[in-house]
């Protein structure tokens, strides 16, 4: 059967404009049909504060009986072609956000529904309504590869599979005009453990008066760093002023509550940064620890693998590793290979 391929997705508002998100996806795939969700994820995340009581009614309408915000009109689109064809394979780029599974019963049985997911297996475990999503889906793509095992059990199928996340190495690169300073960098907000992260930019401080320490993170993070000359917090840069970041910074330092596919780790990485991790669940799913350091969430261990790790030049062999395995073009033409490949029978195998 020729089948063909349909995107379904949005960029979250932090990645509008920039060169970061899953969503940069859908400019190196080439999908037969693409189904834009912006619009009904936008509308999703106002606050309605000052809206009329009509509209706050309305909304609390909605998340009551449906646990939606407002109207997926994208659905149309999607019932439109579901119905009128049936050799397609839809890709919900964030099957968290956008997939409704009562859809799969009012198309055509030959259609294929495929997830890629992005929280980790416990976000799914604390309500049925998430886990519907995913044992509602034909098949799964993971970005991590630790919990592969973990939702093939929950499905009771073979029909999970680890893709990792891609970055835009084209941008993202290593550029020798732009020297190297003693600065230790943190990047991102999800899953990351500020409180921690504080300890440990004290210690290193105290230890290593050379040493700046710079932040790029939501405004909300900043109340828990502590003020000081040598702690430059910022939020709401640019992708230049970002990348400029990731080049002039010897260590990037990301303190995870879990450890798994991110956006900054690969943004660093593939400019030739320095990486130390510090998370008790790590899913060392991308980059071998021979080119970066993991440790516990200690303070000691995170320090000492910092100072470590410091260095004026650039990461010459992790920068080349990155650009071989994740650039988007490379992350496209797996998960190209992988719909392709699937067949509609439950119980076939996934075709690898």
């Amino acid at each position: 059967m020729n089948r063909k391929l349909v995107y379904i997705g949005f960029a979250f508002a932090h990645h509008k404009g920039t060169h970061a998100g899953y969503h940069q996806l859908e400019s190196y795939l080439d999908y037969d049909y693409v189904i834009d969700c912006q619009s009904y994820f936008d509308e999703g995340q106002k606050v309605y504060s000052k809206w009329s009581i009509v509209r706050k009614l309305y909304r609390k309408l909605l998340r009551r009986l449906f646990h939606i915000n407002n109207i997926p009109w994208y659905l149309v689109r999607i019932l439109w072609l579901g119905l009128r064809y049936d050799n397609l394979v839809f890709h919900y780029i964030y099957g968290e956000n956008v997939f409704f599974p009562w859809v799969k019963k009012l198309m055509r049985k030959g259609n294929i529904i495929v997830c890629t997911f992005h929280q980790p297996y416990s976000f799914f475990q604390t309500d049925q309504m998430w886990k519907n999503r995913i044992m509602k889906s034909d098949y799964i793509i993971l970005v991590g590869n630790t919990e592969v095992e973990n939702f093939k059990n929950m499905t009771g199928k073979d029909n999970v599979v680890y893709i990792p996340h891609g970055i835009t190495t084209d941008y993202y690169a290593i550029n020798y005009n732009i020297p190297k300073k003693n600065v230790v960098l943190t990047v991102g907000n999800w899953l990351r453990d500020y409180q921690f992260a504080d300890m440990v930019y004290l210690k290193l401080l105290k230890d290593n008066p050379n040493i700046e320490i710079h932040i790029v993170s939501n405004p909300r993070n900043k109340e828990y760093i502590t003020s000081s000359d040598r702690i430059k917090f910022m939020s709401g840069i640019t992708d230049d002023e970002l990348r400029e970041e990731y080049l002039k910074s010897s260590v990037l330092f990301l303190p995870l509550t879990r450890y798994t596919a991110n956006n900054s780790l690969l943004e660093a990485s593939a400019t030739g940064c320095n990486i130390v991790i510090a998370s008790d669940y790590p899913d060392n799913s991308y980059i071998p620890e021979k080119y970066l350091s993991i440790v516990k969430m200690n303070v000691e261990d995170a320090v000492v693998a910092i100072e470590n790790k410091m260095s004026l030049e650039y990461n010459d062999s992790l920068s080349t590793y990155v650009d071989n395995n994740y650039s988007w073009q490379v992350i496209a033409d797996k998960i190209k290979l992988f719909l392709l490949s699937l067949k509609k029978n439950e119980d076939d195998k996934v075709q690898r």
